[in-house]
């Protein structure tokens, strides 16, 4: 009798520990639907940052593009300016020179 009410006394902490089993499962179970809610959430998120990336980095690249080329045409314009004032300085020296000739006849 006595071995019956052990017995009895370990069925019912086995149904109290299945319970409360049973209950942490449920709220496991919650916190991973909430889980992957976030998950999904955070994935969509994150196509959309690769998405603004992909774009920025596009735009990085011309705006590069766009400033290397305005160098190089910075670059053939000081040496317009370079020649242009080597043409006018050789030719006020020749000025001076046809002035300086005349001022002697």
């Amino acid at each position: 009798m006595e071995a019956l009410s052990v017995l009895e006394d370990k069925i019912g902490l086995l149904v109290t520990l299945v319970k409360e089993l049973k209950t942490q499962n449920e709220a496991l179970q919650v916190d991973k639907q909430k889980l992957e809610e976030e998950n999904k959430e955070l994935k969509v998120e994150n196509a959309k940052f690769a998405e603004d990336n992909a774009q920025l980095t596009a735009q990085l690249k011309s705006i590069e593009e766009s400033i290397l080329k305005e160098n190089k045409q910075v670059k053939e314009l000081d040496q317009e300016r370079s020649m242009t004032k080597a043409v006018v300085d050789d030719l006020i020296k020749s000025i001076d020179i046809l002035v300086e000739r005349e001022n002697q006849q």
